[in-house]
């Protein structure tokens, strides 16, 4: 669902690149060939840069108000119906939430998922004031010929950034939030935050020296479903994103493989991996676990 609801700005943004790209090329090369100040080229193309930047703006702050609210409207429906199926690649991401849960779902749970999405919204509104900053700061270096604004703007800038990471990495701050709203939202299915991954500003390459967050560890979630322990293990890889479900309970030795999945059990319990997988593919393995166990 996440992903799926992003992909009118995604694509948008894949081929307005290389629009962008042949439009700063063609202005280039017929308004600033030989020129020794060519501002008019240079004006074009930043407005080029300009209007590219501000639709896709436009376009992922729509389609994440569409995601967050399919989302809201569909979990406070899934919650009043919790239906069940058989086939849980069939249901929406809300649906299967509601379907595996354990226990009842109450309000605080379905108004955890919904502010969720409100992480991604502080940071897309940080994004816009950060990059209105910088055309308000890089063009009239150009155009005016002079450093102050470099001066002005660019202390602005650094303002904003470290505003945003103090934001989102200090105590109590986006990230400890978010994993307290994971922790509500997974308690209907009897499931809690035991471990979550650490988040750091240091290097991020050593070549170019350049600041940035970094993360450490895994994403862990633990309990007690159906009188059985479970844990999901969801992380990232260093090229996919990866999750585990692991049921503890005896069973049968069998392993079984596809592309993306793998399953293999024995006396400790039965194990589904995934490779790759969407945001909530892990809640089908959960399932999936289960349903084995059941048979």
């Amino acid at each position: 669902m996440l992903s799926g609801g992003f992909k009118r700005s995604s694509r948008f943004g894949l081929v307005g690149v290389l629009v962008v790209m042949a439009l700063v090329a063609a202005i280039g090369l017929t308004l600033g060939s030989g020129e020794a100040n060519p501002k008019l080229a240079l004006g074009l193309i930043f407005g080029v840069i300009a209007v590219f930047v501000v639709i896709l703006f436009a376009l992922q702050r729509s389609d994440l108000e569409r995601v967050a609210g399919a989302s809201a409207e569909g979990t406070e429906r899934a919650a009043a119906e919790a239906g069940v199926t058989e086939n849980p690649t069939t249901m929406a991401e809300p649906e299967l939430w509601a379907a595996l849960a354990v226990r009842p779902i109450g309000r605080e749970a379905i108004q955890a998922r919904s502010q969720m999405w409100d992480a991604g919204r502080r940071s897309l509104r940080l994004g816009m004031i950060v990059t209105l900053l910088i055309f308000l700061t890089v063009p009239p270096i150009y155009l005016l010929e002079s450093f102050v604004p470099l001066l002005i703007g660019g202390p602005l800038i650094a303002i904003a950034a470290l505003y945003g990471s103090l934001r989102a990495l200090a105590p109590g701050g986006e990230v400890d939030s978010g994993y307290e709203k994971v922790g509500l939202a997974m308690a209907p299915l009897g499931l809690e935050v035991t471990e979550r991954p650490q988040v750091n500003i240091e290097m991020r390459d050593p070549v170019t020296p350049r600041l940035g967050p970094r993360i450490h560890g895994e994403l862990v979630l633990s309990g007690a479903r159906h009188g059985r322990q479970v844990s999901v293990r969801l992380g990232g890889g260093e090229v996919r994103s990866l999750s585990e479900v692991t049921v503890a309970t005896p069973c049968c030795a069998f392993a079984a493989k596809s592309k993306r999945v793998g399953i293999s059990s024995g006396p400790e319990g039965i194990v589904v991996t995934r490779k790759g997988g969407g945001q909530s593919d892990w809640l089908c393995d959960l399932w999936l676990a289960e349903r084995l166990l059941a048979d």
